[in-house]
């Protein structure tokens, strides 16, 4: 397939949000990974390249299906064209009067990754038949994110049992998505995460365990795509819930810890909806040069890891969600980044975010000039799951109206072996002003084809940091989870941190979390 005869989009996100096939892809994010669907293709071939489930005939859903239930419309093309877009223009409305009502986690609070996933299922290979050729690797010129979300699109979700209950019921849903997908280039993907955790020793007069939810939808629009140049509008929307608690309450707060124990709420209240993310992206000079300009999320950009870059699905902790001494790396805010594949080993990513934005407040303070920027060097070589090995360097600076102006630098690697195991690290250094945090080890191992299956995934990671001057105690946390792939619609796995003298707490003491996570694929 070459760029020229590329039409169509896949949106993914989160980081993350269709059924994925592969243990490492970390659905955060908060990346866009697009796929393209080649012209004049058949219904199951585009539902193929989509990387969506598909039988002889019929092809499986990709998104929010209780969202847009294009099921429920007239048979009417142009009628239903109409109803569908006036349906989305409403929800957008909807989202972007609401977020603002709320408030939520502040600037530079890494709530979640930003790595958008594109979710696989590869029903042919299941079925014992030879892969076809939409869903094999493809070569092209563009960015290496994008090119590993195609690669990526070749590995079977290998879930443990083959039946999957919630498909029946779904499965009207799908086939008027895949159209929607095929004939206005649109699509939606929606997950809902739980995580419940119990802590061991808390401050005095805190509640130890704590349950929270979140769904996450995202969606996007190829408005064109021609001769190696495209643009494509995206947005992120999420729901977030304490389940049997206040929604003000936050146990990694209340705990004292500086890394974010739990990303899936972030930090401060949950947060009934908010618009995370809404940005054009526009691809040119053969999709090798990127331009994003809008609401973003830096660690889509900068700090990225696949093998540890999201809570719903591997790490839960921030640190493992980005890099922390970079201090708006986790935000949602306005702001604009540039991707430039330079060779295809090399690549540069550059950011300028607005260090007073969030996710639950609109663009205003934009004009206050309180800005991060950012540039990353990578070099890359090989394939996610398929002997990947990235060397990722990156120096920023920030102003932000609480902290004062700072500076730093960060690095990071991940380094896939033949045997599943990848080593991973990061480490960062920065000013003792303009952030939280100021120095940063980390490094882990995760293996993401635990005892041959390739839908499962295990991890562990150690981390230590150096605080701001405003800090109480230098924290260090080691966690470690595991991930089931029941079905392709749902994953469960246990999850352990240890958290030795939280930042903020009065006293020194020790913690661990016992946790346990789920999470449904729609």
């Amino acid at each position: 397939m070459t760029t020229e005869t590329q039409v169509g989009l896949v949106v993914t996100f989160s980081g993350d949000i269709q059924k994925t096939t592969d243990p490492l892809l970390p659905g955060s994010c908060q990346r866009v990974a697009s796929l393209y669907l080649a012209e004049g293709s058949s219904n199951g071939e585009l539902a193929e390249t989509l990387g969506i489930n598909v039988s002889a005939t019929k092809s499986l859903l990709i998104g929010a299906r209780r969202i847009l239930r294009a099921s429920l419309l007239p048979e009417v093309g142009g009628y239903r064209t109409v109803l569908i877009r006036t349906y989305a223009l409403l929800l957008s409305s909807f989202i972007t009067w609401t977020h603002c009502a709320f408030s939520q986690i502040g600037s530079g609070s890494p709530d979640a990754s930003a790595r958008v996933q594109v979710q696989v299922q590869a029903a042919a290979v299941q079925e014992g038949q030879a892969a076809p050729q939409s869903l094999l690797p493809r070569h092209f010129v563009g960015q290496a994110l994008d090119q590993d979300a195609a690669v990526l699109a070749e590995v079977p979700s290998d879930p443990l049992f083959k039946t999957d209950p919630f498909r029946p019921v779904l499965k009207p849903a799908d086939r008027e998505m895949s159209t929607l997908h095929e004939t206005e280039r649109l699509a939606f993907a929606a997950t809902y995460t739980v995580v419940n955790q119990y802590a061991t020793e808390t401050p005095e007069g805190v509640r130890h365990n704590w349950g929270t939810g979140r769904f996450d939808l995202v969606g996007g629009w190829k408005a064109y795509d021609h001769a190696g140049n495209a643009g494509t509008f995206v947005l992120l929307v999420r729901s977030g819930v304490n389940l049997g608690v206040s929604q003000q309450f936050n146990l990694s707060d209340q705990l004292g810890s500086g890394l974010v124990l739990n990303c899936l709420p972030g930090g401060g209240p949950q947060e009934a909806i908010t618009l995370n993310i809404l940005y054009y992206r526009q691809d040119f000079y053969q999709k090798k040069i990127a331009l994003y300009i809008g609401k973003i999320h830096p660690n889509e950009f900068i700090s990225l890891s696949l093998y540890n870059n999201d809570e719903r699905t591997q790490f839960l902790n921030a640190e493992n969600d980005g890099n922390l001494t970079i201090p708006s790396d986790g935000t949602y805010a306005g702001g604009a980044a540039l991707e430039y594949q330079a060779t295809p080993h090399i690549y540069i990513h550059a950011v300028t975010v607005d260090t007073e934005g969030a996710q639950q407040r609109n663009l205003k303070t934009l004009v206050d000039k309180k800005y991060m920027n950012a540039v990353e060097i990578g070099w890359k070589k090989g394939e996610p799951t398929k002997l990947e090995h990235l060397f990722r360097f990156g120096v920023w600076r920030d102003d932000t109206a609480t902290q004062g102006s700072g500076a730093g630098v960060g690095f990071g690697f991940d380094y896939e072996l033949k045997s599943g195991w990848v080593p991973f690290g990061r480490i960062g250094a920065g000013t003792d002003r303009g952030s939280s945090i100021k120095r940063v080890f980390d490094a882990g191992l995760v293996n993401i084809k635990p005892f041959g299956r390739r839908g499962d995934m295990f991890g562990a990671s150690i981390i230590i940091t150096d605080p701001s001057h405003e800090a109480k105690h230098h924290e260090s946390l080691f966690e470690t989870f595991y991930r089931f792939r029941l079905t392709q619609s749902l994953e469960l796995g246990p999850d352990l941190e240890i958290s030795v003298h939280p930042t903020n707490s009065v006293k020194e003491y020790t913690t661990a979390l016992l946790g346990a996570r789920m999470r449904i694929i729609f």
